[in-house]
């Protein structure tokens, strides 16, 4: 047989090469040399974190301001001096003695300018909030004497315009004599950023950067918002930042079991935060964070306190059996309120007795031993069940009020209602814990029908008696049909029109109306300056752990691999964030993957899983659409040293020729 005869095609994955005896055995010779090393390894590619990022900005505009020879005639600013609220900046001064001024942001009308009173210092570093953007903001300096004012100095800021992410309103609907100079926060669901709104519906603030979940106004003047970095699919982040509206981060939050939808500030400054331990189950632990070191000094697991086969409601699967979207401490009953999305239950654990107190929602399909011991019955006129509620809270006198998602008005499929003709609405209960009796004693939204109709995000907020706010975040329909799954689960998403509604309510009359067209986890009203209001300078702490990521035990059996390089369609990618590891590929769901991390000392060995969790409740930043796509991700934690990557499929080894340092 001649030589062409033994020639032949050879398939390694996607690699196509022509080759003959001779070939092969110099690429086997080839592969016992060099294979055996890693002489080629490079390190990953490194990303800076958020807050090593914010640090070199701060560095870099201090340098040109002591640099720069200014004074109050001819102030330094920077606009979007932390690289993440394009529309906030900083003046910096100093003065030989301690003066007070009068900070004015001009607005497009008289009533929308912003004004700020800076505290008497010589050290003037102040914070400026509230420009335009696509506009030439004026920024008007005064000084206030004890004659009255004096005009110092006008800056011309310009700023971009928005980016595409954001919507303006299609609908505005208030007076400043009712709004006044508060903005309107709006936290994002589908593809939108943070942003807030003044009264006449124009842009005032927003981050640049998809921060999430609950937008927590801390008793220090500083946000509270997830960070943006996930810690597992879909929206599961590391933990939280503490930042203040300039985006300036002042702490980072870590959790070992992540944070989601809530956190709740305790009087003693301690965090209650909504979490989860991924063993079996999500989104059904608590824990209680310590403020200065970042400590879990409790936990509670809701399993411990509910059957997770009693009250499920539609969305229910056995991952994400009570979905917790809500906490409140009640200081009044020293208790802690949680939202179960997917029980339909409100439920009160005692934070001291750590026993279960009771529980609001439809009794139906609960076991009737847990129904007498903990359930309330209804009294009144026109009383009705929540069903997948959010946003529980406790009034002042005791009673309840949430947001009232109402999806199918029933646990019971054979009596679920359209869409169409569903509606959603806050609701406030009267309960009596003595007589375990409940009563209806307000709602509004049921009189706006479908249009204010969410199957899913949303929340309320109380601001006095008879003074609400309730934001309907989720409203999808599709060629006029009102879906009654939340948007991204339609096999019409790319057709369904999008709306969220927020609405105040004083004295049963609408006061505020806001209609943007993307759906929006929660609504906040803020203040973007108050008497807490002031900017420090210097690096962001980072409290708390990440969890030790689990690692194989024993040897990852092997087959033989004539070439060990990673065939490219596994688009296998690195990146070392500041405290962990991100793996990202593409893989069948059939496959089974391992990473390896190896050096002369130690070998960890990890699973990579392909099969994925069903979804039916995600509430914000949206899992990539291949379901191939994996993303997986090694902590730091109990990691040290430099290790070189190798990747195992179905048996096959691969050297990734990349190499990572961990501390």
């Amino acid at each position: 047989m001649n030589k062409e005869v033994f020639k032949k095609f050879f398939v390694e994955d996607n690699l196509l090469i022509i080759i003959d005896g001779f070939l092969i055995t110099v690429l086997l010779v080839g592969f016992l040399i060099f294979g055996l090393s890693n002489p080629r390894a490079t390190f990953v590619e490194t990303e800076g974190s958020i807050i090593q990022l914010q640090q070199q900005s701060e560095e870099n505009f201090l340098d040109e301001y002591e640099a720069g020879n200014f004074s109050v005639e001819n102030p330094y600013f920077v606009l979007d001096p932390y690289d993440i609220a394009p529309l906030s900046g900083l003046v910096m001064f100093e003065t030989l003695e301690a003066i007070s001024y009068r900070l004015v942001i001009t607005g497009k009308t008289e009533e929308a300018n912003i004004e700020f009173v800076t505290p008497k210092t010589t050290h003037h570093f102040i914070p400026v909030y509230g420009l335009y953007p696509g506009h030439l903001n004026t920024i008007t300096l005064y000084e206030i004497t004890t004659e009255g004012e004096e005009l110092i100095s006008i800056l011309k800021i310009p700023t971009h315009s928005l980016p595409p992410e954001i919507q303006l309103p299609t609908v505005i609907d208030t007076t400043y004599e009712y709004f006044g100079d508060d903005l309107m926060m709006l936290m994002p669901a589908l593809g939108s950023l943070p942003v807030a709104y003044d009264f006449a519906g124009d842009v005032r603030w927003y981050l640049s950067t998809n921060l999430s979940w609950a937008p927590i106004s801390l008793n220090n003047g500083h946000l509270l918002l997830g960070t943006n970095k996930v810690i597992s699919d879909p929206y599961y982040t590391t933990g939280l930042y503490e930042i203040d509206y300039l985006g300036k981060i002042y702490t980072e939050y870590l959790l070992p079991g992540g944070y989601h939808h809530d956190v709740y500030e305790m009087n003693n400054g301690n965090l209650l935060i909504a979490s989860s331990d991924f063993d079996t189950t999500v989104e059904d632990i608590v824990v209680e964070m310590d403020r200065i070191t970042g400590a879990i000094l409790r936990s509670w697991d809701i399993a411990d306190y509910l059957p997770e086969l009693d009250g499920m409601a539609e969305m229910w699967t056995t991952y994400d059996w009570f979905h917790n979207n809500s906490i409140f401490y009640d200081e009044t009953t020293d208790s802690i309120i949680l939202s179960g999305r997917h029980q339909d239950a409100v439920i009160s654990i005692g934070y001291t007795s750590n026993e279960l107190n009771w529980i609001i929602g439809d009794p139906t399909n609960w076991g009737s031993e847990i129904v007498n011991d903990y359930f309330f019955t209804p009294i009144g006129p026109d009383f009705e069940w929540q069903y997948a509620q959010h946003s529980a809270l406790v009034l002042e006198n005791g009673n309840i009020f949430l947001f009232d998602n109402g999806n199918n008005k029933t646990k019971l499929r054979e009596f679920d209602i359209s869409a169409n003709d569903n509606y959603s609405r806050g609701v406030i209960y009267d309960i009596d814990t003595v007589n375990m009796t409940i009563e209806q004693i307000y709602q509004f939204g049921k009189e706006l029908g479908s249009d204010f109709y969410s199957p899913y995000i949303s929340n309320v907020a109380y601001y006095a008696e008879d003074n609400y706010l309730i934001h309907s975040g989720g409203h999808s329909s599709v060629f006029g049909e009102v879906l009654n799954i939340p948007v991204f689960l339609s096999e019409d998403f790319e057709y369904a029109t999008l709306n969220s509604i927020t609405i105040e309510v004083l004295d049963n009359e609408i006061v505020y109306r806001l209609e943007v067209s993307n759906h929006f986890y929660r609504a906040n009203k803020i203040s973007l300056y108050n008497d807490l209001t002031s900017s420090n300078l210097g690096l962001a702490r980072t409290i708390g752990n990440l969890i030790v990521t689990d690692v194989i035990e024993g040897e990852i059996e092997t087959n033989f691999n004539l070439f060990d390089t990673v065939p490219p369609r596994y688009d296998l990618n690195f990146i070392k964030e500041s405290n962990r590891l991100v793996v990202q590929g593409v893989f069948d769901k059939d496959e089974i993957v391992y990473l390896v991390l190896e050096n002369d000392s130690n070998r960890y060995e990890y699973f990579i899983t392909t099969s994925s969790n069903t979804y039916t409740a995600m509430c914000t930043i949206i899992i990539d659409g291949d379901e191939r796509y994996v993303t997986y991700r090694i902590n730091e934690e109990e990691l040290s040293g430099t290790y070189n990557i190798f990747l195992y499929v179905d048996g096959h080894k691969y050297n990734s020729y990349k190499k990572v340092t961990f501390k």
